[in-house]
This record gives structure tokens, C-alpha cells and sequence, in this order.
């Protein structure tokens, strides 16, 4: 929830109790208006909490971007507090982007950051709302949507040309639903192949490309891996931990994990 969020709920709080007084009192014309001064009282901390809430919520969103623009100096990479370069759009092949919020983006190239391929680079905060489930709201309704945050390493470049594909942690629902029919790539040749199969959900478009992708080299590093997403398509490539939104002092050596990623499929 942003800071709007949490000034509107704060609000809401407020005129909803506000309301429930009058109500009370037009319906009820002899209760003791002594009854309502403590739905009063707790309508007022309740809004009170949300609009705190709200200027922490701020102030901590403002840190973090101070944090990555000074890391973008040290880096000499470029920033921007929002998506001002719309990397979302160039990503919108990517499930992960789409109708995500996009911010403290830095942005660079391997000539800047020193290193011999040929790559653009873009780290990124990216957050989305995901639905409940159909397996968390069975009779077609409840369940609770969840905002997702993680941090997420993008790199562009002519050294890539991939099948489109996408590697996850696999979760309960995946194996439940991979029974149902729900695609899951798995591969059970030796040792490391087993363990990846059995830690990660693997998808995509053309099964016989990404099985030739996806090597035993390759095969052994996400099986020596926890938790990590990868997300490939043409010339782009995507890497973050699930649901993890890295600190800013933590950001050079999520890079360094990244760039692993993409020599491992350049």
C-alpha cells in the first residue's frame, strides 16, 4: 500500500465510525451518547495509525531512493526515482511487468561497469498486486490479494538469444496443479537435474528449445540455488530472489549474482 493508500484508508476509518455514531444515534434517539465516545476515541486512533503509518511509509520510500541514487553515483550509473526511461514497455513481454509499479531504477552498460561482454543493465524495485488463487478462494470468492516487492536485475543484449521461458520456486499449488495438467519442464537425467526439477518450476513457449537451453551446467547451478526466478526471452534476460526486495548496501553483490546468471546463458 503506498502513502495515498494509507491517507485514504486513514480517512475511511474516520467517516466509516463517524457515520456508525449518527446511525446509532438516529435509530436509537434514547441511547446515552456516553456509549459513543469510545467507538469515537477508537475511530480517531485507528485513523491516527494509518495516517503514521503513512508518513513512515513515506519517509522510509525516500531513504531508499536517496540510498540507490548515491549508489548510482559511486557506480556511475544513471537513476531515476520512477520508470522515466519506460523499461516496463520493453519488458512487457515478461509477466512479472505487467501493471507493475516501477521504481529506483538504475540503469548502466558493461562499458561503464567494467566488464568485457555486451550488455545493457537495469536494477529495478518492482511491485505488483497478485490475486488470490482459485486453490486460496475455492468457493469463488474471499482469499486476500497480495502485494508483491522484489528487486530485479535486467540485462539486455546481443550475447542473449532465448527461447522464452521462465524459472521459478516451485510451490505447493505448482505440483498440486502440474498434476492437472499445468506445464512444468522437468528433467531426471542425473543427480543435479532430479533436484532442480524438484526445487524449480520451469515453463515456456517451445519445450525442445528450452531443453537444450537449459544444460547441465546450468542444470547444477539453479539446483545449488534457492529461491532465485529467472526469466528469459530474445535478447532480454531477468533475474530476482521471490518476493525479496534487496537493501541498498546489498545491491553490488545482488549485481554479482546477476551477472553469474547471464554468462551462465550468453
Amino acid at each position: 500500500m503506498d502513502v495515498t493508500g494509507y491517507v485514504l484508508g486513514g480517512g475511511v476509518v474516520v467517516g466509516v465510525m463517524g457515520t456508525l455514531l449518527v446511525l446509532v444515534e438516529e435509530s436509537i434517539p434514547d441511547v446515552d451518547v456516553l456509549w459513543a465516545i469510545p467507538l469515537a476515541i477508537i475511530a480517531a486512533i485507528l485513523g491516527g495509525l494509518f495516517i503514521l503509518g503513512a508518513v513512515k511509509l513515506g519517509k522510509l520510500a525516500e531513504q531508499r531512493s536517496k540510498k540507490f541514487k548515491n549508489l548510482a553515483e559511486q557506480m556511475g550509473m544513471e537513476f531515476s526515482v520512477e520508470d522515466e526511461w519506460d523499461i516496463g514497455a520493453s519488458l512487457s513481454a515478461f509477466d512479472l511487468f505487467w501493471e507493475a509499479d516501477i521504481t529506483n531504477v538504475l540503469s548502466g552498460d558493461s562499458e561503464q561497469l567494467g566488464y568485457g561482454e555486451a550488455f545493457e543493465v537495469t536494477v529495478l524495485d518492482c511491485s505488483y498486486v497478485r490475486p488470490a488463487s482459485v486453490l486460496e478462494r475455492p468457493l469463488g470468492f474471499g482469499g486476500v490479494n497480495k502485494t508483491i516487492v522484489q528487486t530485479v536485475i535486467c540485462f539486455h543484449s546481443p550475447q542473449l538469444s532465448l527461447p522464452h521461458f521462465g524459472v521459478l520456486p516451485e510451490e505447493w499449488h505448482h505440483k498440486l496443479r502440474s498434476k492437472l495438467g499445468y506445464q512444468d519442464i522437468d528433467f531426471e537425467s542425473h543427480q543435479a537435474a532430479a533436484v532442480f526439477s524438484k526445487k524449480y518450476l520451469l515453463r515456456g513457449k517451445d519445450e525442445q528449445k528450452i531443453r537444450a537451453l537449459f544444460t547441465d551446467e546450468v542444470l547444477a547451478f539453479f539446483a545449488g540455488q534457492d529461491k532465485i526466478c529467472v526469466e528469459g526471452f530474445s535478447s532480454h534476460l531477468c533475474f530476482y530472489r521471490a518476493r525479496k526486495l534487496i537493501e541498498p548496501e546489498d545491491i553490488p553483490a545482488f549485481m554479482k549474482e546477476g551477472f553469474e546468471v547471464f554468462r551462465l546463458f550468453a
